[in-house]
């Protein structure tokens, strides 16, 4: 069912050709409506993102760096793309944007031994989220990503036959890298930890392809639903497991329930994947996917029945402040929670509690710092990745390009649920 809005244009308002984004309208253009919005596009600034916790990296990332770049060029150099065509994400790209951070940087504190399996499935994480997000991949072919997670799904569930009997190289590299370093991580992990972290896993790519759907239909889901699906394909509850094993500890299972840190990883998990959504929103904007909360909290706001026609049109730069408060809600929510398992006796006198709650803390902060820096998503907060850090409390400017792999052209319209 498609929304309209009351005396507003509905669908045209996010119809552009990618060709266009040069500045130069072209004879297929639309109205000026559609470029207006193009432009917002191009303009956003991203206010500092909240939070309460300071960084820190790995005191062996130099090492875990030429570790990552070796174990990435030596797996997936020429990684073919899902159609055949030459990947726009495969070794050197992953090099260039440091994936590898996003565990040096959450995992500070690891134990260096444990590190290069969390390294690998780190960069392993990046590469099939690529290709389950991106509507030239397999982000809007569900027939083609259900192979992906059916082949993947086999490692976590203990099914998996090596070498992949897959058609496919990319889901025979994808499933057979998977193995090796699910193999390396499961070495002495106890019992119930591998038990969730391979929940974990099998939700995360069970959530990613609920998202097929939504972006190859172009209907998005209502705000709840939205959250929901979102807490399990942003893949970082096996991160949380991670945050125990690197460091040699297991949370009991009185802890794990406790209603106190239930509703802190909540907070944690909502805050991560609103960074993530708030700065790839222009990249994934000019691939044609609208699967994000800074498309979610307009669109509402643009299709509503309900709304007043008299004010204001929403505009994208006020969706993403809406989604900077939400996060400064998440992280005041945080700061709230980690006080109170620290006033708790019984909890925090547990093996390991006070070291979770670091991690939790240094996922959030680690998030942001990587998003900054590592040119992913064309910030470049700085201008070396170790060693200047970014200033996180000052406005950025989403400064990139077309990306070279864009659909040439834009959806003509977004679906909402009639939910919404």
């Amino acid at each position: 069912m498609e929304l309209t809005t009351n005396g507003r244009q509905s669908g045209s308002a996010v119809a552009a050709p990618a060709h266009e984004l040069d500045g130069q309208p072209s004879a297929q253009n639309g109205s000026a409506e559609e470029l207006g919005v193009l432009g917002e596009v191009h303009n956003i600034v991203i206010p500092p993102i909240p939070c309460s916790f300071p960084w820190r990296n790995h005191p062996d990332y130099k090492a875990l760096t030429e570790m990552s770049d070796a174990w990435v060029l030596a797996h997936f150099t020429n990684l073919p793309g899902a159609d055949g065509r030459p990947s726009s994400f495969a070794a050197e790209h992953m090099i260039k944007s440091a994936f590898h951070m996003q565990a040096t940087l959450p995992f500070a504190d690891g134990i260096s031994e444990r590190m290069p399996p969390i390294i690998k499935m780190m960069d392993w994480y990046f590469m099939i989220d690529n290709i389950l997000d991106d509507p030239s991949e397999m982000g809007a072919d569900p027939e083609r990503a259900d192979k992906v997670v059916d082949s993947v799904l086999t490692v976590f569930r203990d099914t998996y036959v090596h070498p992949s009997p897959s058609s496919s190289p990319l889901v025979r590299i994808l499933t057979d890298t998977a193995a090796e370093w699910w193999a390396e991580m499961c070495q002495g992990m106890p019992p119930k930890q591998k038990a969730r972290l391979s929940k974990a896993f099998c939700d995360y790519l069970e959530a990613n392809r609920l998202q097929v759907p939504y972006r190859n239909s172009r209907q998005l889901p209502d705000l709840e639903t939205y959250l929901q699906v979102r807490e399990d394909s942003i893949g970082w509850w096996p991160c949380a497991v991670l945050i125990e094993h690197c460091q040699g500890f297991e949370l009991d299972d009185e802890a794990l329930s406790h209603p106190l840190l239930i509703e802190l990883q909540k907070n944690t998990v909502q805050h991560i994947f609103m960074t993530n959504d708030i700065t790839s929103f222009k990249k994934e904007y000019m691939q044609g996917d609208f699967c994000n909360i800074v498309s979610l909290l307009y669109f509402r706001k643009l299709y509503d029945p309900k709304g007043d026609p008299q004010t204001p049109a929403p505009t994208l730069q006020g969706a993403v402040s809406e989604a900077i408060e939400m996060i400064r809600e998440r992280d005041e929510n945080a700061v709230r929670l980690m006080q109170q398992i620290r006033n708790c006796k019984e909890l925090i006198n547990k093996p390991g509690v006070e070291q979770y709650l670091q991690g939790l803390g240094l996922w959030m902060s680690g998030t942001i710092y990587w998003h900054l820096v590592s040119g992913r998503y064309g910030i470049c907060a700085t201008t070396d990745l170790h060693q200047t850090p970014p200033d996180m409390l000052v406005p950025h400017q989403l400064n990139i390009d077309v990306n070279k792999e864009a659909a040439r052209t834009l959806p003509n319209g977004v679906m909402m649920s009639a939910a919404c």
